[in-house]
C-alpha cells in the first residue's frame, strides 16, 4: 500500500511540475495574444468591431498557420472588456499576463486604454503593439520604453491637420482667430493642450483657454461663459463623447456663436455624432482610415474597399475607423511572429521593431522615436460630417495636405455647427 501511495504521489508531483512549466492553460500549439477593449462604457464606440476583426485574422491564420518554434501554430486572441475604465484596463492587462500567459499584448483604442495597458506590458516585460494612441501622450507616460512600439500619428500632425481644416473654414494662420480650447486634465488632454498652446501662438492665433476640466464633468457653464465673453471664432479639442456632448450643449445654451469645430476622439464615429442631432452637421475631425484609401494588406491581400464591403455584408454599415486599426494591429501581431519564428519575448520585441510592411491602414516602419518611444506614423487626413440628401451623416475627406496619396471625397461645406458670421 505504501509503494502504491508513493507511486501516486510521484505521478501527481510530475503532473504538477509539467503544469507549472507550461503555465496556466498553456498550449504549445497556440500563440496567445492579449487584447483589452472598451466593449462597454463611454468609449464603446471605439471598441466596436473588435470581435469582427479578431475573427477575420484568426480565421485567416487557421487557414494559414504560422511557422513558429519549428512547428505550425494558430493564434488565440484573448479579449477582455476595459469598461472604458483605466483601472480596469490595468487589471485586465495583468490578468492576461499572469493568468493567460500571453505571448504578446495589443494596446489599442485611445490613450485612455493604451497607456495603462502598455504600462503593464512594460512592467512585466511583454512585447506590446500599441496603436490608436497619438505618440505624444504615450511617450509622456513613462520615462523609458523597452517593450512597446506605437503605430499612430503625432500631435504635431494632428495640429497641422486641424489647422488645414480651420483654413478651409476661413480661419487661416495669421488671421488672428480666437480658438477656444476644450481639453480634459488627463494625460491625453494635457499633451494636446500644451502642444496646441505653443503652436497656436506660433501661427498667429489667439488661444482662449478656460482651463482643463476633470474628465466626466457634467457642468460646463464656466467654459461656455468664457467662450462667450471672449467671442471665440472656433473650438478645438479632444474629448470622450459624453464630455463633448455636455460641453457643446452648454456652449449652444449660452448663445456662443462659432465658425467651426474640430474635434478628436469624440467625433470620429457616426454613432457618436448622430447623438448630437442637427448639431453634428458640419463638425470637422481627423480621418484615420477610409474605404477609399489606396492600401492593401501584405498579410491577407485585402484592400480598403474590399474589407469595407465585407464588414458591410456582415454588419450592415460602413466599417468604423477604429475597426480598421484593430484589424491592422492583429495583422502586425501575425507578421511579428512570422518574422521572429519564435515566441521568445525578447526576439518577438526585436521583430516588431524590424517590421516594414503595409497594413490595411497604411505602411509601417518603426524607425522613428519620440522621448524614447519607437513609433511608426499612420496616415492622417481631415474630414467633415455632412448630411446627405438621404438624411444620413457621412464623414467626407476634405483635406489631404499631409498625405496627398489619399483621395479627397468632398468639399468643405458650412454646416449647422458653423453659425458665426465672419
Amino acid at each position: 500500500m505504501k509503494r502504491i501511495l508513493a507511486i501516486l504521489l510521484a505521478v501527481m508531483m510530475i503532473a504538477g511540475l509539467c503544469a507549472c512549466a507550461g503555465g496556466s492553460g498553456s498550449d504549445a500549439d497556440v500563440i496567445r495574444i492579449g487584447y483589452v477593449n472598451p466593449t462597454t462604457g463611454a468609449l464603446a464606440g471605439n471598441g466596436e468591431g473588435c470581435e469582427w476583426a479578431v475573427k477575420q485574422i484568426t480565421d485567416y491564420v487557421n487557414e494559414h498557420p504560422i511557422k513558429v518554434d519549428g512547428k505550425e501554430k494558430k493564434i488565440e486572441v484573448i479579449v477582455y472588456d476595459s469598461k472604458s475604465d483605466q483601472n480596469t484596463c490595468t487589471e485586465m492587462a495583468q490578468k492576461l499576463i499572469e493568468e493567460d500567459n500571453i505571448d504578446l499584448m495589443i494596446a489599442i483604442q485611445t490613450p485612455n486604454t493604451v497607456i495603462p495597458v502598455a504600462q503593464v506590458a512594460e512592467r512585466y516585460g511583454v512585447p506590446c503593439i500599441a496603436t490608436q494612441s497619438p505618440v505624444d501622450p504615450l511617450a509622456a507616460s513613462l520615462d523609458e520604453f523597452n517593450w512597446t512600439y506605437d503605430f499612430f500619428y503625432t500631435l504635431d500632425e494632428v495640429y497641422e491637420s486641424q489647422r488645414a481644416l480651420w483654413t478651409k473654414a476661413g480661419y487661416a494662420p495669421g488671421s488672428g482667430a480666437k480658438v477656444g480650447l476644450l481639453f480634459a486634465n488627463d494625460t491625453d488632454g494635457t499633451s494636446w493642450h500644451d502642444l496646441f498652446i505653443r503652436r497656436l501662438a506660433e501661427d498667429g492665433y489667439t488661444a482662449v483657454d478656460p482651463g482643463q476640466y476633470p474628465s466626466k464633468t457634467t457642468d460646463f457653464t464656466n467654459v461656455a461663459n468664457k467662450f462667450k465673453e471672449e467671442d471665440i471664432d472656433l473650438i478645438a479639442g479632444t474629448n470622450i463623447p459624453p464630455d463633448f456632448m455636455n460641453a457643446y450643449n452648454a456652449v449652444i445654451a449660452a448663445g456662443v456663436e462659432i465658425g467651426c469645430i474640430t474635434m478628436g476622439k469624440c467625433c470620429l464615429l457616426q454613432s457618436d455624432v448622430e447623438a448630437l442631432g442637427d448639431l453634428a452637421d458640419g463638425i470637422m475631425t481627423q480621418v484615420w482610415w477610409a474605404p477609399t484609401n489606396p492600401y492593401k494588406s501584405d498579410l491577407t491581400g485585402i484592400t480598403c474597399a474590399e474589407i469595407n464591403e465585407q464588414y458591410m455584408k456582415d454588419n450592415g454599415r460602413v466599417m468604423p475607423q477604429p475597426t480598421a486599426f484593430a484589424y491592422a494591429a492583429l495583422e502586425l501581431a501575425v507578421q511579428t511572429f512570422t518574422a521572429a519564428g519564435t515566441t521568445d519575448k525578447e526576439k518577438v520585441y526585436e521583430a516588431i521593431g524590424d517590421l516594414t510592411c503595409q497594413t490595411i491602414v497604411g505602411p509601417v516602419d518603426y524607425s522613428k522615436k519620440l522621448k524614447g518611444l519607437p513609433y511608426s506614423s499612420s496616415v492622417l487626413t481631415g474630414g467633415q460630417w455632412q448630411r446627405g440628401e438621404d438624411g444620413e451623416l457621412n464623414l467626407v475627406i476634405i483635406d489631404n495636405s499631409l498625405y496627398p496619396e489619399i483621395p479627397i471625397t468632398g468639399e468643405y461645406l458650412p454646416g449647422n455647427a458653423t453659425t458665426k458670421k465672419k
